[in-house]
């Protein structure tokens, strides 16, 4: 791999890093744009223009150790299924070590298998897996694949975890049908997260309600973040893009409440998908390498 060093910072070891990153140039189940293959070399590249101080936490990430796993390859005719076999058995060698696992992709069809090897079980039962999404990905099956992108949530809650929707704006009637008979599922739609002049009668802003949810979760968590979440004005190529989306600084004041603010839970590991680089513009890229540094900064304040 000849990409550039992630933040441009001197590489460590698996065994040192308080941070471990797992980049997955995987998009095999893609149903619109395409181009999520290419994202993690793209953010690796635009990591060496992220400052090294974060100005919220006032930490230096060059304080901490960033190890960069070799990245797991698809093979040209290799099944879904036995990719992300592959996935997981790396991921859960990196989990060997004491950092934080990020997995960097590529497309959200990845998470199960991440999630899968940072709980070291196939049962998630007492893992809530919190979702930052524009899509509730809790299809069934989705053009033909039960390992589709938009299956990503449905598979994690028929493994017992429980999920906290953020900014979903995007669901076929099943998925809302599944969600709302489903105990496991909390949503917090985007819509009802902008703020009182933007509800319309009888709805209530929900913002309050997710802070208290992020701040007051305990016991096992894991944290996925479908970049498409986002403003679209953030992430413009992103394979299938939905206005509406989270503000920058709402996101962040978000994650800020779950990564800083609650000490109750047990983060078992965290990732970033579906950013796709455009050669228009370098905003895609950016954005998703900015964000992994605020991860690292969060996670590794006080």
């Amino acid at each position: 791999m000849t990409w550039p060093a992630f933040l441009d910072l001197p590489p460590a070891t698996a065994h040192e890093a308080d941070v471990l990153l797992l980049p997955l140039p995987y998009e095999a189940t893609v149903s619109y744009g395409r181009g999520t293959a290419l994202a993690p070399e793209a953010i690796w590249r635009a990591s060496c223009e992220v400052e090294l101080w974060d100005e919220q936490t006032g930490v230096d990430l060059e304080t901490f150790r960033w190890h960069t796993a070799p990245a797991i390859l698809p093979g040209r005719t290799e099944l879904a299924a036995d990719y992300l076999a592959r996935v997981q058995r790396a991921a859960a060698e990196l989990h060997r070590h004491e950092g934080l696992v990020m997995g960097v992709g590529g497309e959200h069809g990845l998470t199960p298998a991440l999630v899968r090897a940072a709980r070291g079980s196939n049962d998630l039962s007492g893992v809530t897996v919190v979702q930052f999404d524009a899509h509730a990905d809790l299809r069934d099956i989705y053009a033909g694949s039960p390992h589709s992108h938009a299956c990503a949530m449905r598979r994690l809650v028929e493994a017992s975890a429980q999920v906290i929707a953020v900014g979903i704006r995007s669901a076929a009637r099943e998925e809302a049908e599944f969600a709302n008979r489903n105990d496991l599922v909390t949503t917090f739609p985007a819509r009802l997260l902008a703020g009182e002049n933007h509800l319309l009668p009888g709805e209530e802003n929900l913002e309050p309600a997710l802070l208290d949810t992020l701040r007051g979760l305990e016991g096992d968590v894991y944290l996925t973040i479908d970049i498409d979440a986002l403003d679209v004005h953030l992430c413009p190529a992103t394979g299938t893009p939905q206005p509406g989306g989270l503000g920058w600084w709402p996101s962040l004041r978000y994650l800020h409440a779950l990564l800083v603010e609650n000490r109750s839970r047990r983060l078992l590991g965290l990732d970033l998908v579906e950013t796709v680089p455009d050669p228009s513009t370098h905003v895609n890229e950016f954005t998703a390498a900015l964000l992994l540094a605020k991860l690292g900064a969060f996670c590794h304040h006080g």
